[in-house]
């Protein structure tokens, strides 16, 4: 098996603790959007619910690129 150069050992890392910080901000988006949804503020639930959405893809195409490279 060809020895992999650095900086791709590098991005393998960092796609994964991308992946890690992104689960770690859905976290807090999932409280404030439960606040948001208790205040009445619907539209905020709805923004904040797209943009856990959108958490949720990047993190899984973060995490695609990480296998392929391992």
């Amino acid at each position: 098996m060809e020895k992999k150069n650095k900086d791709i050992l590098k991005l393998t890392k960092l796609l994964k603790h991308w992946a890690d910080h992104n689960d770690s901000h859905k976290e807090s988006f999932l409280k404030w959007r439960d606040i948001a949804k208790n205040n009445g503020l619907d539209g905020i639930v709805d923004k904040l619910n797209k943009a856990i959405e959108l958490m949720d893809e990047s993190t899984k195409y973060l995490l695609l690129a990480h296998d392929e490279l391992e």
